[in-house]
């Protein structure tokens, strides 16, 4: 029954063949278009993860200070530590510990390709998972757009539908009236 805009009608107008092949086009697009966005973001994500891994390092850094026990209900306390990078050049920061560590004890930092230090990379799965979020997001965005383009092209299609209609009526109804004719 959808398809009545491609078959020959008295009733049938130009307009309406017009809009039929234009939704035609619109859901194709989207059917086709929304999942390869989807695909593309998951790609992004995934190639930013990627790199993001490739760029940080696992470093061991010394104690500057022995640790302060942790304040009353954490487990981990900050201290200063010092590391050298590739280069030789030499880092300090303040890095969360566990327990009581004494001056001089080593503890593993991310550091990323100038030696400042940064959070740890994400894992496979995370990275996995963040592309996954990042496609449907895409994917579902890019779905609404096209439901969005549709809703607007059919009003604009009713308006001048019904304009139309009432042109044609008002001068055919004089016609018809019992009080006019």
């Amino acid at each position: 029954m959808r398809l009545w805009r491609w078959r020959r009608n008295a009733l049938r107008r130009r307009s309406h063949a017009v809009e039929g092949w234009f939704l035609l086009v619109l859901g194709v697009t989207g059917c086709v278009g929304a999942p390869l966005g989807g695909a593309a973001a998951w790609e992004a994500v995934l190639e930013a993860r990627s790199q993001q891994r490739a760029g940080s390092h696992l470093t061991d850094a010394v104690l500057v200070e022995d640790a302060a026990p942790p304040a009353r209900g954490s487990a981990r306390t900050t201290v200063a530590v010092r590391w050298t990078d590739v280069d030789g050049v030499p880092h300090t920061d303040r890095v969360p510990v566990a327990g009581h560590l004494e001056r001089g004890a080593r503890v593993p930092v991310w550091t990323d390709e100038d030696g400042a230090m940064t959070s740890a990379p994400p894992g496979l799965a995370a990275a996995r998972f963040d592309a996954s979020v990042a496609g449907t997001a895409v994917t579902v965005s890019l779905g609404f757009m096209v439901l969005a383009v549709h809703r607007i092209v059919r009003r604009r299609y009713e308006r001048r539908h019904s304009r139309r209609w009432a042109r044609e009526w008002a001068r055919v109804a004089p016609a018809w009236d019992p009080r006019t004719a």
